[in-house]
């Protein structure tokens, strides 16, 4: 049986669509003249690890001065904290991502010579079913020069980044397990490790603007695909003008980012709820805040604000909800 089950398929000029691990393995036992490997994972598993590790190792040790370093993300509590913990051991730099906005998502190899680079893209995960079971795509690039939109994210990659040292993997390991026991209790769908920050711009821009109502969105909500949400009762008088049992209004609502309106009746039920359906809103999001503008009396933005996306944000808009219906409820208020 061969030893490469999944060579490239199809090859023209520099490029070849390729399967990632065949690949990935076969450039390190060729390669003679590159001295910096450097790996970006949004997820790696100890699975997946293993069947990359003594290529690897081997790789390194070939020649003296050549260094391995793994850039990894801890969104959505993918990764193995015992894949990170082994890989450390052997030798290799592995640095964790804390310093960026929405989610660590890329699955790049590039390996980095004076003279010769080779890229390799995929949509392969450091993962046993990145690696073997999923269907994937992936392409392997070798250029002579390195671009300089590849360098310059590569750097910006590396100024978001902090090396991995036994406190920060504590500190991911025990969050991790925290998650997966409420996860089980059905309180939290969506992990983010609370280490991760937003990176600070250079001109800051107000969080919102005065007038805006800021609401929680709890872990579990009603119906809907976890759309609908429940405002409470003062914050939908106040703000959207429901003022009484049986009252309804009708408004027009878009995101932040959109141009179309949507057309919504909002109406106080007798048991004093009053209800929304927000059409973008999804449990993935959760936990977040809800940032609501007013733009006329009749006409509404709204901003999905999601702590594993926005973490900074997100702490920053938990901290001026200061009103509460009833203890355990959902946190809201005025900006």
């Amino acid at each position: 049986m061969p030893k490469y089950q999944h060579l490239p398929t199809f090859v023209s000029g520099d490029w070849s669509v390729t399967s990632f691990r065949d690949s990935f393995i076969r450039t390190l036992e060729s390669d003679y003249f590159c001295d910096t490997l450097c790996m970006y994972f949004y997820a790696v598993t100890k699975s997946g690890w293993d069947h990359v590790r003594e290529p690897v190792l081997q790789w390194k040790n070939a020649y003296d001065g050549r260094t391995v370093t793994l850039f990894v993300g801890t969104d959505h509590g993918i990764t193995d904290p015992s894949a990170l913990q082994e890989i450390s051991d052997g030798g290799l730099d592995v640095r964790l991502m804390r310093e960026y906005s929405g989610v660590f998502h890329p699955k790049v190899v590039w390996l980095k010579g004076d003279k010769r680079n080779t890229v390799l893209v995929g949509s392969n995960n450091l993962t046993r079913d990145g690696l073997l079971n999923n269907i994937e795509f992936a392409l392997l690039v070798k250029s002579r020069k390195v671009p300089s939109e590849l360098d310059s994210w590569a750097k910006m990659i590396g100024k978001g980044s902090v090396e991995l040292t036994p406190k920060l993997l504590n500190s991911y390991d025990k969050q991790r397990r925290e998650f997966e026991k409420f996860r089980a209790q059905s309180r939290f769908t969506t992990f983010t490790w609370r280490e991760k920050i937003n990176p600070v711009l250079k001109k800051p821009r107000a969080t919102t603007k005065a007038g805006n109502l800021i609401i929680e969105v709890m872990p579990k909500e009603t119906g809907g695909q976890g759309r609908q949400l429940q405002l409470p009762v003062r914050a939908a008088s106040t703000f959207f003008g429901v003022k009484e049992v049986g009252s309804t209004k009708r408004i027009d609502l878009r995101t932040k980012q959109g141009k179309n309106f949507k057309g919504l009746t909002l109406s106080m039920f007798k048991n004093r709820t009053v209800r929304i359906m927000i059409s973008d809103l999804e449990y993935r999001d959760r936990p977040c805040i809800l940032v609501f503008c007013k733009i006329s009396n009749v006409k509404f933005e709204y901003e999905i604000v999601s702590e594993n996306i926005h973490p900074s944000r997100y702490r920053d808009l938990l901290l001026l909800c200061t009103e509460k219906t009833r203890y355990g409820s959902r946190r809201w208020g005025f900006t």
